[in-house]
């Protein structure tokens, strides 16, 4: 089968095809034909070489993972071949403290997909039987890829950590990136009022056709925190969702109300960060950072995608050998929601 491979990261990665064995299946796993695969900012921060702990050489890259089960194990019955399914963004042992209290993502046993495990870049995979969900085939492949990240792990940062509910006010910066894009709808399905903002003139139509409360373009010399506070009378957001990082940490605090809660999920531009921590004290707010998805917020993500209350965004499908184009792509931001590439 081929594989693609990240031979040298860097800011212009060395990328090659390789051919590979399927994987011989365990008898607790079962063998996924890979349909899609979403490329997410982490798969980025390895290319370039922002992460590099970790990350065994030549890896194959990718954790938004979907396809078809074509073999299962002999210990295996609850999956059966030809099921569309996607998997989790980690293994998980399912029997550690960590996976026992619900929290598998961090499995004290738990590898990473395209991090510290071969991802998904690839013809096959096999996985650890637990670690799949089937999918409606109502769904595209292209489309379920995307739901356990960054679906899956907007809904474990807004339901678990920010006990998002209906009447509050949200503002979701990045709003044109994977994240921000699926947090807004997210946000939207509990009935919140959201405020996003996107730094990309090309997105802004795209997002106000989502019909999803107020969209902005950042622009060069006013706070975001200027207007979130003039259309809240000047009470400011109940959660702020930032993906970006550091870049927009000083906006975010500046944002957020009394006893307010700021997520933040990435780092975008690796500035150093800076921000009044009086403005975070004397608001009684709350700075928490946010990764990852558990298997119960994949479940919640499944039920969102099926029921139509949340739409995969995809802004370019693209083949695996375009990886190098599509790592281009993204850090120029162009693409809107996720580029999703296909073997």
């Amino acid at each position: 089968m081929k594989a693609v491979i990240l031979k040298k990261a860097g800011l212009e990665p060395l990328l090659e095809v390789v051919e590979r064995p399927v994987p011989n299946l365990k008898s607790t796993q079962v063998l996924v034909r890979v349909g899609a695969v979403g490329l997410c900012h982490h798969d980025i921060s390895i290319m370039d070489g922002t992460i590099r702990r970790g990350v065994p050489e030549n890896i194959v890259l990718g954790h938004e993972i979907a396809g078809n089960i074509v073999e299962i194990g002999s210990d295996v019955s609850d999956r059966t071949p030809g099921e569309q399914v996607i998997t989790t963004l980690t293994s998980s042992c399912g029997q550690c403290e960590m996976c026992l209290k619900g929290s598998e993502y961090r499995c004290v046993y738990g590898l990473g997909f395209g991090h510290k495990l071969d991802g998904g870049l690839t013809e096959f995979i096999a996985v650890d039987a637990r670690n799949v969900f089937p999918v409606s085939s109502n769904i595209s492949v292209v489309e379920a890829s995307l739901v356990a990240c960054p679906i899956g792990v907007s809904v474990k940062a807004l339901y678990d950590l920010a006990e998002i509910k209906s009447g509050q006010t949200i503002v979701v910066f990045g709003a044109g990136g994977g994240l921000g894009v699926h947090a807004l709808q997210v946000a939207s399905d509990v009935g919140t009022n959201v405020i996003a903002f996107t730094t990309s003139p090309h997105k802004l139509g795209e997002l106000e056709a989502l019909n999803i409360g107020q969209v902005f373009l950042s622009e060069d010399g006013i706070d975001p925190s200027e207007l979130v506070h003039a259309f809240t009378e000047d009470r400011g957001a109940d959660i702020v969702f930032n993906p970006v990082g550091s870049a927009l940490l000083h906006s975010s605090v500046s944002s957020v109300a009394l006893s307010g809660k700021i997520l933040i999920l990435g780092e975008i531009e690796r500035p150093s960060a800076s921000m009044n921590v009086t403005e975070l004290m004397f608001r009684d707010a709350s700075l928490i950072g946010s990764t990852g998805a558990d298997l119960f917020n994949i479940e919640k993500a499944i039920s969102l995608v099926e029921s139509g209350s949340v739409k995969p965004i995809i802004g370019s499908t693209l083949g695996f050998e375009d990886l190098l184009e599509a790592y281009t792509l993204v850090k120029r931001r162009e693409p809107i929601g996720r580029i999703v590439l296909q073997p």
